[in-house]
This record gives structure tokens, sequence and C-alpha cells, in this order.
């Protein structure tokens, strides 16, 4: 059985062989034909800035800080009051003055600055009782320290010695003598509030 089929296997290897090497090998493909691509690059126009009306304002501008912007400063609230004042102990140039001050606000007052009109009495004949006159007005500050909503009396020393020179000279025996010294009544009233 063996030798039956091994001639026709032959035949049939001998017909494969022989049909696969008569065919035409394979050939290399055709070259491409060549290309050649041209780019025309066309410049693009820049644009022209269209000129803008400039406007100036009257107002300056800041420029930005990087500080923080400081806390504008609380108004106080209230007023400060002269309740009381009296004179004291005078002569024909000085006359001390006391005062008695209300803070009638929520901040202390560190300062207060008073004016005082002077008066005094003019020279004059003995048993005549003139009027008195209006002398200088004198301003005169110091330091007040009143707390909120606080009471203070300050004293004051108001001097005029310009005065001395129209006034009766002081009697000996001190009868009548004020009408030899000088007086001093308040009048404006100005303070300086705690920062």
């Amino acid at each position: 059985m063996t030798r039956r089929f091994l001639p026709v296997i032959t035949a049939c290897a001998a017909a494969l062989f022989a049909a696969g090497c008569s065919g035409r090998a394979p050939q290399p493909a055709a070259a491409a034909p060549t290309v050649t691509v041209t780019q025309t690059i066309a410049p693009t126009p820049t644009p022209t800035p269209t000129p803008v009306a400039s406007r100036t304002s009257a107002t300056p501008t800041q420029a930005p800080s990087s500080a923080p912007a400081p806390t504008p400063a609380r108004t106080p609230q209230g007023s400060v009051a002269l309740t009381e004042w009296h004179d004291g102990d005078a002569t024909d140039k000085c006359v001390n003055v006391m005062t008695v001050y209300e803070n009638r606000s929520d901040t202390a007052v560190i300062s207060i600055t008073q004016k005082f009109q002077t008066l005094y009495t003019p020279k004059h004949a003995d048993g005549e009782y003139p009027d008195d006159v209006d002398g200088p007005v004198k301003t005169l500050s110091q330091d007040a320290g009143i707390a909120p909503y606080g009471t203070r009396t300050l004293y004051w020393q108001v001097c005029a010695p310009e005065l001395a020179s129209k006034q009766n000279p002081v009697p000996p025996d001190g009868t009548d003598s004020f009408m030899s010294e000088i007086g001093a009544q308040p009048r404006a009233t100005v303070w300086d509030w705690e920062r």
C-alpha cells in the first residue's frame, strides 16, 4: 500500500514545486511619481491701531498702596460745658479764677483753651463807686484731662499788668480793696479731644 501511493505523492509534489517555481517572482513596485508642493506665504498686514482721543481728568488719581488705608478719626459725640466759675484772690494786676467743666461727650478732653474778659474799677474819688470797665481779653490754655462724661475743676491765673495804672492805688488799711483789684469773666471755651 505504501508503494502504491508513493509515486503519486512524488508526482504531486513535483507538480506543486514546478508550479510554484515557474510563477513569476514578485517585482518591486514602480516608483511613485515625485510631487513638488510649492507653498506661497503672503505676509499678514499688521493692523494699525486706531487713534483714541485721550481724556485727562482734573482729579488726580492715587497709586495703589500696599499699606492698609488709615481708619478715619471718629467724631466725638457731645460737647464740653463750663458749668461754674468764681473769681478768687486778686490784685491790681492778676486774679485767680476757678472754673468747673463738664465733659458731656463719649471722648476724653485733653486740653482747654479759655478766654477771659478782664474787668477793673477805674480811678475815682473817695466816696464814689463807679461801674467796672472792660479790660483786655486774655486767652489761656492748660491740660484738662477730663474723662468721658466727667467733671473737672481747673484754676487759672489771669493777669493784665497794664490795668494797674488805670486803678486807684490799694488803700493802706485794705478798706474797699476790691476797688483796686481786677476781675475776669470766662468767655469762649475751646477744647481738644483725645485722639
